[in-house]
């Protein structure tokens, strides 16, 4: 991989260099040695190491002779990935609860509906039942005045 940003550039290193170089002094992600590239410190407390970890879910170990160092090219990089990864993670938890509170508010809705039509239905009950204690009141009316009519017959 040869590849030219601005004044940085990485090169592939071959295995066989690898053998017969110092390698503390790389770039420990793109590979590039310090020459015009200021390299931070990649184990200087955990945060970097657990950011790489939580990001691109590689587990970089600090190991004798492997490189210690990050570019900051990859920092930069390291840096707008998680951030894009911390947005797209809130953003993806924030439709599925706009999502959920849709879907809570239909089953909401639907409830509420349903307890109308429930109400309705006892009130259409309550005024069967209502006519027919009225109904029926106005037969024993009926039927009383007739006995009495017939009582003084």
């Amino acid at each position: 991989m040869s590849e030219s940003s601005g004044d940085i550039t990485t090169r592939k290193i071959s295995v066989k260099k690898l053998k017969e170089i110092d390698l503390t002094n790389y770039c420990r992600i793109c590979k590039c040695n310090g020459n015009g590239v200021k390299l931070r410190p990649l184990f200087n407390g955990r945060r970097l190491t657990r950011i790489i970890a939580n990001t691109v879910h590689i587990e970089i170990k600090d190991l004798p002779g492997l490189p210690r160092f990050v570019c900051e090219k990859c920092l930069d990089l390291l840096k707008t990935f998680s951030i894009f990864q911390v947005d797209f993670r809130r953003s993806e938890e924030d439709f599925k609860m706009a999502l959920d509170a849709r879907e809570n508010f239909h089953m909401d809705s639907l409830i509420e509906f349903a307890n109308s039509v429930e109400m309705e239905k006892e009130m259409e009950n309550d005024q069967k039942s209502a006519a027919l204690v009225t109904n029926f009141i106005k037969k024993t009316k009926k039927t009383k005045k007739s006995k009495s009519k017939l009582d003084r017959n």
